[in-house]
C-alpha cells in the first residue's frame, strides 16, 4: 500500500527525514512512531503530495507519489496533527461541504458522529482543541477510504474518546482499510498495530511485528542500595539512579529469583516493561554509538 525507499527531505540546510524506506502492507495497520522532531509529518506530507522530497522514491498504491495527484487522494483519508477548518461555520455545514465532496454511508457517518459525541450546532472555532480533533476524525473516516493517513490523532482527546477511535480504527481494518499511524502514545500503538517503525532524527532506527518485539520483552529490575555487579545469563546493568541500580533481565525469573535468594538487599522491585521502555532501550543504545 505504502512504499517509500531512501527517501530525504531538507528545509534549506534544516533535516526533515534523512534516509527512510518503509513498506506498509495492504489491509495492516502500521505504527509509526518517534519523539516531535523527528521527522514523522514531513513523512506524511510528502506521502500526501503536500511537499516534494529531494532523494529517493515513494509509492501509494503502486502509484508514484507527486503533488496534487487526485488519483492517490480520493481513496486516502488523511488527519493531519492540527484540524483547522472554517472558524465560523457550524460543524453540521464543514462535514456536509466534505460529505458532498465524497462518496459517504450515511450510516456510517451517522455512527461516527455518534461514537465520538461531535457538536453539530456549534461553530468550529468555537470548540476546545479536542472536539476539532473529532471533527477532524470524522471527515477523514466518513468516506472509509482505502489508506488511512493519521498524524497524531489521539491528542486532546478524552480517555473515553481515544478507546472509542482506537476501536473505529480496528473496525476500519476488518473493513479492509490500510491504516499508517503517527503517534507518540505508545499505549494506543501496543493496543492496535500489527507493525510498527520508529523513527530517530530523521532516520529508521527498526522496522518490527507488535509480535516480535513482544518476544523480545524483558523484566526490569531495580535493587536498592546500588550494586552494578550482578552477574548473570540474561541479566544486563543498565544504570544506577539515586541508590538503586537497574538491570534488564530476559530468561527464566526462576533462575534470577533463586540468584539473588542468596545476596542482601533492602529493596528488591521486579516487573515487566511496556512498550515505551522498549522503545527507550534502543534510543538509548543510538545514543551511546
Amino acid at each position: 500500500m505504502i512504499k517509500v525507499e531512501h527517501l530525504k527531505k531538507y528545509y534549506g540546510n534544516s533535516r526533515g527525514v534523512e534516509d527512510v524506506t518503509l513498506n506498509v502492507k495492504e489491509g495492516e495497520i502500521f505504527g509509526f512512531v518517534g519523539p516531535n522532531g523527528s521527522g514523522k509529518t514531513t513523512l506524511i506530507r510528502v506521502l500526501l503530495g503536500l511537499l516534494s522530497s529531494d532523494h529517493g522514491h515513494a509509492e501509494i498504491m503502486k502509484q508514484k507519489v507527486s503533488i496534487g495527484n487526485h488519483d492517490i487522494n480520493k481513496d486516502i483519508g488523511y488527519m493531519p496533527s492540527e484540524s483547522h477548518f472554517f472558524d465560523e461555520l457550524k460543524v453540521q455545514i464543514i462535514i456536509e461541504f466534505f460529505k458532498n465532496m465524497r462518496n459517504v454511508d450515511e450510516s456510517y457517518l451517522d455512527h461516527l458522529i455518534d461514537t465520538l459525541d461531535v457538536d453539530l450546532e456549534k461553530k468550529f472555532g468555537s470548540l476546545s482543541f479536542g472536539n476539532k480533533k473529532k471533527v477532524g476524525i470524522v471527515i477523514a473516516l466518513m468516506h472509509q477510504a482505502k489508506l488511512l493517513i493519521l498524524d497524531e490523532p489521539t491528542s486532546g482527546l478524552d480517555p473515553l474518546i481515544q478507546s472509542r477511535f482506537l476501536e473505529l480504527l480496528i473496525n476500519a481494518k476488518k473493513n479492509g482499510s490500510t491504516i499508517f499511524l503517527s503517534s507518540h502514545v505508545l499505549s494506543e500503538i501496543e493496543k492496535v498495530c500489527d507493525r510498527v517503525a520508529l523513527i530517530k532524527e530523521g532516520t529508521i532506527l527498526f522496522t518490527k511485528s507488535m509480535d516480535e518485539i513482544r518476544k523480545n520483552e524483558h523484566k526490569r529490575l531495580q535493587v536498592t542500595p546500588n550494586q552494578d555487579d550482578l552477574k548473570l545469563k540474561g541479566l544486563e546493568y543498565i544504570k544506577d539512579v539515586n541508590s538503586s541500580s537497574h538491570y534488564m533481565y530476559k530468561g527464566d525469573v526462576n533462575i534470577l529469583i533463586d540468584y539473588l535468594s542468596d545476596k542482601t538487599f533492602d529493596d528488591i522491585i521486579l516487573r515487566d516493561v511496556g512498550l515505551e521502555e522498549i522503545f527507550s532501550v534502543y534510543y538509548e543504545k543510538e545514543e551511546l554509538k
